[in-house]
């Protein structure tokens, strides 16, 4: 009795070893990619954030794509690229023959009309892609064509044409069965727009902005090759090959689908992603901080199993500063010289030298030094502790009771300069929080690191609850457009603009920049917004980041990028030398 007493509790445990040190099957036929975090949501319109783009790229398709191997708008499900009318004022379009829906019914151009009138409708709620679609005046059909149809556009815009590249196609009877938006066009949908005059439309998107559309796959149609066939909250999203997808016999390496499964695994400490990496049990990561890579790569056997690479990328981390915060608020950061000695206390060579080993880029604007735009006359701003201690005393904070922290009274109440700052839980965030607020001290500056949970981090920023945060933007190699992030309109609409920035000044700089079409003459106006911004000090820019990329060498067709997102995942073809033969089984 004695001896099944602890055979029991003795195979438990032998069995709980052996399952974690179980290899994985790297015969099956599987991508298994690392996520840091969790996508906020996969809504076909009203999510936007970089892992539900890095997923759209599988299970949607768009009119037009940029290729990131040349940089240049290549046609996805256009036949060609459009034909612009000699007013420069709208684009000509034809679908490609042959597009299915997943039912078997064929992609027209009425599926594209209301995919852009969902986008445009007052009642969708969307409010941070709104910007980006504004300028589409309308869109015109011609019945003896379904394949065919105009956009029309509301005036001149330098990025008219890259607009298309950000229309993910939604099916009209998926989302409409009984056609209502059809009754409706774009030109309809003005301000004054109330879900009393327009009942059936109101319901219609109401249904349409469920949290459950965003959620649940059997709710998440696409024209990509790949389809959401698990979210499993927390741990992963998984994609399956679909059988009979339309564009199977297409060459683009944007339309293959080698993997048969595709997962994002989501892991959001450093230690275990590494640990993951370390045995196989994930073949991609764009999310390695530098110090992670720089030890993985001094292992002969991860070098052996693993193509890794510092790739640069159009991406930036800041600190971001309320400049308009609400009345429940401290108002820290209204006052430029405030903002200024932020910067000055910001120890950003350190924190690249420390942190990002040395492998990081230095800029003084939210555009990035590789683009052509860059005002690279705007000199960094650099560590300066004296400057900072003059420009917070000029501003009335100053240590008036010897805490040994600065203070100033405001509407009548004495208040310490003691900030929070947000950011998203990682290990890098975690350390150039605890790096800043270290030479904040010695300014006379508290700061409270307030680690936060991807979703509910972008919760605060987007309702601007926050005093301070540290961010991070992903931009293209494209021309930038200011007006997401910068105009004064992204504020007031609880869009991008967390920070507050602008003016009539700079509205309308970024206004007078999104009409011009001529390179050189746009690129003086994006200088001087660049001073503007440079000048106000919104944002303190902390650095251009690299990506560090891991892939897995049992795939074929490795190539790395630039350009977002990094690694063209549907592109891995699993060797022959990895795939089992019949007697292995």
């Amino acid at each position: 009795m004695k001896i099944q007493k602890y055979i029991l509790p003795a195979l438990f445990i032998a069995l709980m070893l052996w399952s974690c040190v179980k290899q994985r099957d790297l015969s099956q036929n599987t991508v298994i990619v690392h996520f840091l975090a969790e996508p906020l949501g996969l809504h076909p319109t009203n999510d936007n954030n970089i892992y539900q783009r890095i997923i759209f790229s599988l299970t949607q398709k768009k009119l037009l794509l940029t290729d990131i191997k040349a940089f240049e708008i290549i046609p996805d499900l256009l036949e060609e690229i459009p034909v612009m009318a000699d007013d420069s004022m709208a684009f000509h379009c034809r679908l490609k023959p042959g597009i299915k829906w997943d039912d078997g019914s064929h992609c027209t151009a009425h599926d594209v009309a209301f995919t852009i009138k969902m986008i445009k409708c007052p009642f969708t709620n969307n409010p941070t892609s709104k910007p980006i679609f504004e300028n589409i005046k309308n869109v015109r059909l011609y019945p003896e064509d379904s394949l065919r149809f105009s956009i029309e556009m509301n005036q001149l815009y330098f990025a008219n044409l890259r607009m298309l590249t950000e229309i993910y196609i939604l099916q009209e009877h998926f989302w409409d069965q009984e056609k209502i938006l059809r009754k409706y066009d774009i030109n309809s949908f003005q301000k004054d727009f109330t879900s009393e005059q327009y009942t059936d439309l109101f319901q219609l998107v109401q249904s349409f902005n469920k949290v459950d559309n965003a959620r649940i796959p059997s709710r998440m149609n696409g024209l990509g090759p790949y389809r959401v066939a698990e979210w499993s909250t927390g741990n992963s999203v998984v994609l399956e090959r679909k059988n009979n997808w339309w564009g199977k016999e297409s060459k683009s390496i944007y339309d293959q689908h080698y993997p048969e499964k595709i997962i994002f695994k989501i892991i959001k400490d450093m230690e275990p992603a590494v640990l993951a990496l370390k045995k196989q049990q994930i073949d991609i990561t764009t999310e390695l901080t530098t110090p992670a890579l720089i030890k993985l790569k001094k292992l002969d056997y991860f070098n052996k199993n693993f193509t890794s690479d510092y790739i640069g990328s159009f991406v930036y981390a800041y600190m971001g500063l309320n400049m308009k915060p609400s009345a429940d608020r401290q108002p820290y950061f209204i006052d430029k010289r405030v903002r200024r000695a932020i910067a000055h206390l910001t120890p950003v060579e350190e924190i690249i030298e420390v942190l990002a080993k040395g492998k990081a880029n230095r800029m003084a604007s939210f555009i990035l030094p590789m683009q052509n735009d860059y005002n690279h006359k705007l000199p960094l701003i650099n560590l300066d502790l004296a400057k900072a201690k003059q420009l917070l005393d000029e501003a009335g904070w100053i240590d008036t009771d010897g805490d040994n922290i600065r203070d100033k009274v405001i509407n009548g109440q004495k208040v310490s300069f003691s900030f929070t700052l947000n950011y998203m839980i990682s290990p890098v965030t975690k350390e150039i929080g605890l790096m800043i607020k270290e030479t904040m001290y010695k300014a006379g500056i508290n700061v409270i690191p307030n680690p936060m949970d991807f979703s509910v981090f972008y919760q605060k920023a987007f309702a601007q609850e926050f005093d301070a945060m540290l961010g991070s933007w992903s931009s293209s190699a494209g021309p930038e457009d200011a007006r997401q992030i910068w105009h004064t309109s992204s504020w007031t609409s609880k869009g991008a603009n967390f920070v507050g920035f602008g003016n009539i000044a700079s509205d309308s700089l970024i206004e007078l920049s999104n009409v011009t079409l001529d390179p050189e003459r746009r690129k003086e106006i994006m200088f001087q917004l660049q001073e503007m911004v440079y000048e106000e000090q919104p944002y303190v820019f902390i650095y251009n980041a690299t990506k560090k990329i891991a892939v897995h060498n049992r795939f074929e067709n490795i190539e790395l990028f630039t350009e977002k997102p990094h690694v063209i995942i549907n592109n891995l073809k699993l060797k022959e030398s990895y795939l089992r033969t019949p007697d292995q089984f």
